[in-house]
């Protein structure tokens, strides 16, 4: 089936979570979590968009953007809420990388006040589970930095297999870091 034509979910539920494709007016929202708890500085290292977005309008028209690609079934970029307080927290993304496999790469941030809590892998959980079953996807993986322990440990934890390990193959700021990449298989998955 062509990619246009999937009937793919636009809203994932957990407990405590609604993770849910962006839509117009969710920019503030973005923004908002950018300005808090040093969120920007800690995210930069990890978010290459952060950069771009300095107000509320750069946020927005971030927010629209992610909406086309999805639309587009090119990338399917989705905000995280707290279900109790409508509170945005954090990003999943899922861009696809061969729709003929499929196989597919995750991300994920969160709000530094959030992290801890079990919340991001709530969120990734049930985001696989889309991949998996929504998306029929074959194969999802991780690409991570090597020095981005919260992300590779959420990714360990969630049953990924590390495939690889690109030693210092960036520079940032003078510093260099690697690239780890991780790799699930649908039969490999576990929803809980």
């Amino acid at each position: 089936m062509h990619k246009l034509l999937l009937d793919i979910p636009t809203q994932l539920e957990t407990e405590r979570l609604v993770v849910r494709k962006y839509a117009k007016g969710d920019g503030q929202g973005l923004y908002l979590l950018l300005e808090r708890n040093d969120n920007r500085d800690f995210l930069r290292k990890n978010v290459e968009k952060v950069s771009s977005i300095n107000t509320d309008e750069d946020a927005e028209i971030k927010i629209r953007k992610h909406a086309a690609e999805w639309n587009a079934c090119d990338r399917f970029v989705m905000g995280i809420w707290l279900k109790n307080e409508n509170k945005y927290i954090g990003e999943i993304w899922i861009e696809p990388k061969r729709w003929d496999v499929p196989s597919f790469e995750i991300g994920w941030f969160l709000d530094k006040g959030y992290q801890g809590r079990g919340i991001a892998t709530e969120a990734a959980r049930r985001s696989l589970a889309f991949l998996f079953n929504d998306l029929d996807a074959h194969k999802v993986v991780v690409i991570t930095r090597d020095n981005n322990s919260r992300s590779y440990i959420l990714a360990e934890r969630l049953g990924f297999r590390k495939e690889a390990h690109l030693r210092e193959c960036g520079v940032e700021n003078g510093k260099r870091y690697g690239l780890l990449h991780y790799g699930m298989l649908k039969s490999e998955f576990s929803p809980t």
